[in-house]
């Protein structure tokens, strides 16, 4: 399946006001053409022609449609012979073959982005100096990024059904610009009406258009022109391309603002419904366990990993919603406000996943518009581009990730938080070291009897040694007694057992040191 119309079936998935923030590829991929049209018909008007030739599209245009739209792309040449067939003066190579091409994207002040081709051609000086043609710097563009196109780039992948060429476009710009000669233009002496900036004591000749610069200069034998071009359909390709993906910021700021006012909100609600002290709250613990170990979103701050795609998160949510459903969660609770905290929460996560795959379209979108720009033209932008504007928005996604689960996950105290580094299982009269590393004292005892008297964490020196009653940390040991009471009594009698058994095995010891010794 294309990938046009792949967007429009993944676009039926997001709520109807999400689609006009789309990126229309469709409609990208159409003015690519006009962008391949602009450039023949430059390279046509100069009578440049890259080393391979003219554009295979142009000749078969010119072979199957005999139009006169066709005709009329050789109509400059043909006035000069009238005994020239229009299609033969189409398909003439042209004399002059350019030394290097460059492709530059410039982004001014205001955002505006100028792509900007350059052509340089060296050749021996003729014996007169044809007339330059100039085009005056626009104020405000700032460095523009290079990326040299190989003179061997071939152009048989230009779509065939380019737009019928304008001819009068061409008379428009030869009857106003003085081409050099050696261009295939008329003599040095032509009339134009734009200001002649030449220079004959250098050897530097110029004059002034809107869309083309034409600089020569004379060193030694060598005479050295560079013609610049400002691409118009180029131009109008990148500012629709900038104008979706700042509609696309511009919602996702709104939205991120509202949805993490929800998530504030629906956290402060259900503060009041898990309270250690009311029967829902250890159901809510159990949900949001199983919503954690479900890994429905990557969400470790400052993860660099991949994130889940919407499509692999939507699946994990939904195995997590029928899982909490078939085990009967849903109907313990008895607050009738945690059913509606239940239903906002599936919201929340249904909405992450639209977000996230708006935000997956737009990047691959904008990544294949780009990539099919730099087949159809052999222009390269993939590198260019996003210098000027960033597409990847996955960091967006995960502030709202993390959000969800500092803000509104995080509210339940979870046992994985509040385990010992020793015993693996939940702190027991948490002993914190001079290090600020907490273990049961249990733990902190049974290790110092091994002689183990540093942190077995940062190997603080004598942190475990130097440890005593004093250390206990008695508001996490009232935190934990409060959120935690059956774990807690549970590791209390677990050690007493433990504390029974090794006073059980003491006494028989002592007792089979002082029983007399019986010598047969």
């Amino acid at each position: 399946m294309k990938f046009g119309k792949t967007i429009e079936t993944s676009a039926k998935e997001l709520p109807e006001e999400w689609q006009p923030y789309i990126i229309q590829y469709k409609l990208l991929k159409k003015n690519i053409k006009q962008i391949v049209e602009e450039l023949d018909n430059t390279f046509r008007t100069l009578n440049l022609t890259l080393p391979d030739g003219p554009s295979e599209d142009i000749v078969d245009d010119i072979a199957t449609r005999k139009t006169t739209d066709a005709q009329s792309t050789a109509s400059l040449d043909a006035e000069r012979d009238d005994n020239v067939d229009p299609d033969e003066a189409a398909l003439k190579v042209a004399k002059v073959f350019p030394e290097g091409i460059e492709y530059n994207i410039e982004k001014d002040n205001q955002g505006v982005v100028h792509p900007v081709i350059t052509v340089k051609i060296r050749r021996p000086a003729s014996g007169q100096h044809d007339r330059i043609v100039e085009l005056p710097p626009t104020a405000g563009l700032l460095p523009s990024h290079k990326t040299r196109i190989p003179l061997g780039s071939s152009r048989d992948n230009v779509d065939s059904e380019l737009v019928s060429f304008d001819s009068s476009k061409v008379s428009e710009i030869e009857s106003c610009i003085p081409i050099p000669a050696f261009l295939g233009g008329e003599a040095a002496n032509d009339v134009c009406s734009m200001p002649d900036k030449s220079d004959t004591s250098t050897g530097t000749f110029s004059a002034e258009n809107d869309n083309i610069r034409i600089e020569t200069k004379v060193v030694k034998d060598t005479e050295e022109t560079q013609v610049t071009v400002r691409l118009e359909a180029d131009q109008k390709f990148f500012d629709q391309l900038l104008n979706y993906i700042n509609r696309m910021r511009s919602f996702e700021k709104t939205y991120i603002k509202q949805y993490t006012t929800n998530v504030v909100s629906l956290g402060s609600d259900l503060t009041t419904v898990t309270s250690p002290f009311k029967h829902d709250f250890e159901i809510w613990r159990e949900i949001f366990r199983l919503y954690i170990d479900a890994n429905v979103w990557d969400h470790s701050e400052g993860d660099f990993r991949p994130a889940h795609s919407a499509k692999e998160g939507q699946d994990r949510f939904t195995r997590f919603t029928n899982h909490i459903e078939n085990i009967g969660l849903t109907k313990r609770l008895r607050d009738p406000h945690s059913a509606r905290i239940l239903m906002s929460f599936y919201k929340l996560n249904i909405e992450l996943s639209y977000l996230r795959l708006l935000q997956e379209m737009n990047e691959v979108a904008t990544r294949k518009i780009i990539k099919k720009h730099d087949k159809r033209t052999h222009l390269i932008a993939k590198t260019q581009f996003p210098q000027i504007v960033n597409i990847d928005a996955t960091s967006l996604t995960r502030a709202l990730i993390y959000t969800v689960y500092n803000d509104l996950v995080g509210v339940v105290p979870q046992i994985d938080d509040y385990l010992c580094p020793m015993c693996l299982n939940i702190l027991w009269r948490p002993l914190r070291l001079a290090c600020s590393h907490v273990f049961c004292s249990r733990c902190v005892v049974k290790a110092s009897r091994r002689r183990i008297f540093d942190c077995p964490l940062c190997r603080s020196k004598k942190a475990i040694y130097n440890a005593s009653v004093t250390n206990i940390d008695n508001a996490l040991l009232n935190f934990l007694k409060l959120y935690f009471p059956k774990e807690i009594k549970e590791k209390q009698r677990d050690i007493q057992r433990e504390i029974n058994e090794e006073e059980a095995a003491a006494i028989v010891l002592v007792q089979n040191r002082e029983r007399s010794c019986i010598v047969m």
